[in-house]
């Protein structure tokens, strides 16, 4: 069911029996409605059509009802000396439509039914890779902003949720949550991971706390970070990805790293080829990490690395105003049609003209 779409007033599941009903979710509600069947089995919703192609769930206990009713009237008619021919069965039910409220894509949990909107709020799930800048400091977390609204609430990531700098697995101490601006300050970005939501509510709402104990996650130096929509991100196998490599166009030999959270933040760097073999290969050494994370911190970018960053994060920006899907693949073909036009100067990428004619590629052709 999660690749249909519905718009308001869609009926989207029908039931007339209380144990088999469906429960109803966000961008949804209930009417009941009373149907009759007669002899020509001539159905009526109150004038609201009932058709199988506009009904999504469906269940089969309502059919088979009306059909043991017909049979017991028939029977009841049979016995009080009326012939069949002359027997008028009609019965009443009382049906159950579950509509949808809002333009979105079905969502089904066992029994719940929801629509979620397009572009809703970031709900976050489990083992979401986040993107997010620190916004305070509090006893022994830091406090996350994970979103462009401010009026969320900020996520939290606890002492006890990252490696330390010395890379020793032990009991945080006083003296570690003293020096807990040390290791990360207000205004630093970083990479994390979603390890619980808790009493999670409307929009996305509840106390999302974070880890960074992965290789992938951590504070995040020499870069440049993008925030866009986080609908426009789509949860994949793999949020990490190097472009750059060979056959690839419009890079110049640069290999970089974008990093896609879940959340709406991106962030792209140069690539540490160091790290991404040690992430394949699966053996984690966590001195080494934070030596290469170091050097990488250390390191200044050449002019080639930051005009392809830059050309990049514009092709980021120009997918965000088309409101395209931000995909590894997207951004090649943007990154390619910008070779193939001729634009030269990073700067005129974002003009209007220029994004319609590097996004064309991204669109579907008709």
């Amino acid at each position: 069911m999660t690749s249909h779409i519905v718009i308001p007033g869609q009926i989207i599941a029908t039931n007339n029996q209380e144990e088999e009903s469906f429960l109803r979710g966000h961008g949804t509600y209930l009417e009941n409605v009373e149907s009759y069947d007669d002899e020509n089995n001539d159905y009526y919703d109150g004038g609201k059509s009932s058709s199988s192609s506009n009904i999504l769930v469906t269940t089969t206990a309502a059919s088979a009802s009306a059909t043991e009713s017909s049979f017991m009237e028939n029977d009841i008619a049979n016995k009080s000396g009326q012939g069949y021919e002359d027997a008028t069965v009609s019965s009443t039910r009382q049906d159950q439509h579950l509509i949808a409220s809002t333009t979105g894509t079905v969502m089904r949990t066992n029994k719940l039914v929801q629509v979620i909107q397009p572009n809703s709020l970031y709900s976050p799930q489990t083992g979401d890779p986040i993107i997010g800048r620190i916004v305070s400091i509090s006893s022994s977390k830091w406090n996350v902003s994970m979103s462009l609204n401010s009026n969320t609430l900020p996520a939290s990531l606890p002492l006890t949720g990252i490696n330390l700098p010395d890379g020793m697995q032990r009991m945080r101490t006083s003296a570690d949550a003293l020096s807990m601006r040390e290791v990360l300050k207000e205004g630093d970005v970083i990479s994390a991971e979603v390890r619980m939501v808790q009493g999670q509510g409307v929009g996305g709402g509840g106390n999302i706390v974070l880890h960074a104990r992965s290789v992938r996650c951590g504070k995040l130096e020499n870069g440049c970070f993008v925030m866009v929509p986080s609908w426009l991100i789509a949860r994949m196998k793999k949020h990490f990805v190097v472009l750059g490599n060979e056959g690839e166009e419009g890079f110049d030999g640069v290999r970089v790293e974008v990093l896609l959270g879940c959340n709406g933040g991106i962030w792209i760097q140069r690539a540490m080829m160091e790290l991404e073999d040690m992430a394949e290969s699966g053996s984690v050494i966590l001195e080494k990490v934070q030596k290469i994370r170091s050097d990488h911190a250390n390191r200044n970018t050449t002019l080639e690395e930051r005009t392809v960053i830059a050309r990049v994060r514009n092709a980021i920006e120009a997918l965000k105003m088309v409101y395209c899907r931000i995909t590894p693949e997207n951004i090649l073909m943007v990154m390619k049609a910008t070779v193939e036009c001729g634009c030269s100067s990073v700067m005129d990428m974002l003009r209007p003209e220029v994004v319609l004619q590097i996004t064309k590629c991204t669109r579907r052709q008709t």
